[in-house]
């Protein structure tokens, strides 16, 4: 294990499993600031969470900046900012600062910088899958200026990461664009088992979709939809908006049928078929190109 004294800011899910993890390793400095610490109806049981994990509870972010040796912020990706802000009084030129929220490149980038500007050393951490069941041993993509630093410490405490570069915000970017993917495909699954299960089809729905699924990786599954919504993206688009139809007349709560029959709709006016000699390959790749060389030529 390490010597260094970890300190989190934001003492969630995230932060509980990590530090649950590491215990099962051998011994380890860690202790905590939560904002609900602040919160007199719920920084009793906040404490409690602390406690129980061997953690100290610190009443300040800048303290827990101060004492530390590594500061790790875990908070909501709407408080990426403020808890930068928040340790600045307490960043010191031996500090390393470890950013694990999801957020976006460009505020990760902002958050670093503040931290930077006193001398600490910044990582972007993009935790690419849930912390349950895997804990420490999750898996992690890392970059900013510090991240070779971080390598050796993340190491010895077990946990599974890989290195993607020296800017802050390249790990993140691998997310971001990854959760258009996965929190999609969740919200898809929700909405169309969920209308499933109020019709009383889900033993027909649930298997024809798994049956789909199966005939692909993600690379083949890609090079078929694009060249489907590149060719048929026309009429596909005025089948969603029946769906959509469907669900309201049903009296369901329909948010991506609507959505999904804008875009299809819009990759059919792009045109894209027409940068293609012939037939539209199956090729995500080269679809991908097509569509991104067609919107700058449209300004």
């Amino acid at each position: 294990m390490i010597n260094e004294r970890i300190a989190f800011i934001g003492f969630g899910e995230a932060a509980q499993e990590f530090t649950a993890g590491w215990r099962t390793r051998g011994p380890v400095s860690v202790a905590a600031y939560d904002i609900l610490f602040e919160d007199a109806q719920r920084a009793g049981a906040k404490r409690d969470e602390c406690r129980a994990l061997g953690v100290d509870a610190v009443d300040s972010a800048a303290a827990a900046a101060a004492a530390s040796d590594i500061v790790i912020s875990a908070v909501t990706a709407d408080q990426v900012i403020a808890a930068a802000e928040s340790i600045v009084p307490g960043v010191h030129p031996d500090l390393l600062f470890l950013d694990i929220n999801s957020a976006a490149p460009f505020r990760k980038a902002e958050a670093a910088r503040l931290v930077a500007a006193r001398g600490a050393g910044t990582v972007d951490v993009a935790v690419m899958a849930p912390v349950r069941p895997r804990r420490h041993e999750t898996p992690l993509l890392i970059s900013g200026p510090a991240a070779r630093c971080a390598e050796p410490i993340l190491a010895s405490l077990g946990m599974k990461f890989e290195t993607v570069s020296d800017v802050t915000g390249d790990a993140s970017t691998v997310k971001m664009v990854r959760s258009i993917a996965i929190k999609g495909f969740e919200s898809v699954t929700i909405e169309c088992v969920t209308a499933a299960v109020k019709l009383g089809i889900e033993d027909r729905v649930i298997p024809s979709i798994g049956e789909w699924l199966a005939r692909y990786d993600f690379a083949g599954l890609a090079d078929s939809v694009m060249e489907r919504v590149v060719v048929h993206g026309r009429r596909r688009s005025a089948e969603m908006r029946e769906v959509a139809d469907t669900m309201d007349y049903l009296g369901l709560r329909s948010f991506l049928p609507a959505a999904t029959a804008a875009h299809q709709q819009w990759v059919a006016d792009l045109d894209v078929g027409a940068r293609f000699d012939g037939p539209v390959p199956r090729d995500a790749g080269r679809i991908a190109r097509a569509i991104l060389d067609t919107m700058a030529r449209r300004g």
